[in-house]
């Protein structure tokens, strides 16, 4: 006992330092482990506070569906939500016009209201498969609930791509 009492009396600088040294290091840990761990079991965090405000009808995917699935140049749909955003896959006719499915696809739009357009993103992705006599396509368009509500289009064909690697 005396010689631990000798160690410790000799060394009280260098234990008290190891004391703070420890205190800091488990203050960091749990700094760290909130910050970078939260305590949110919610995957999206606060971005989908709003939609608890202004909750989305499940009646209106299906009248997306029903709406675009009455038109005679639509072969296939399906609306879907996920978070905030409202994914519309729309599988044209084959022949069909690419602006003619802008416009049909533009009509969904309508079936908001301006609450749900302020709070919720639109995604749509047409098709149109290629037949001998008319070149096939795929259209992926979006509307951001924060931007200046117009609908953006982005053309990507993977058949044109892989012709000009050829």
């Amino acid at each position: 006992m005396e010689k631990i009492k000798k160690v410790l009396e000799e060394n009280r600088v260098l234990l008290v330092l190891a004391i703070i040294l420890v205190i800091c290091l488990v203050v960091f840990g749990i700094v760290a482990i909130t910050y970078f761990y939260g305590s949110s079991d919610n995957v999206y965090g606060n971005r989908l506070d709003k939609t608890k405000e202004v909750p989305l009808n499940k009646k209106l995917l299906s009248d997306i569906e029903s709406t675009l699935e009455s038109n005679e140049s639509v072969k296939e749909t399906k609306a879907t939500l996920k978070g905030k955003i409202v994914y519309v896959n729309i599988e044209f006719v084959d022949a069909t016009k690419m602006d003619d499915a802008k416009k049909v696809a533009e009509e969904v739009i309508t079936l908001f209201n301006e609450d749900e357009l302020e709070v919720y993103d639109i995604q749509f992705t047409i098709t149109s498969l290629s037949t001998a006599d008319f070149k096939g396509y795929t259209l992926m368009g979006a509307r951001n609930s924060s931007g200046n509500g117009t609908l953006v289009w982005n053309n990507y064909n993977i058949e044109e791509e892989s012709s000009a690697e050829e």
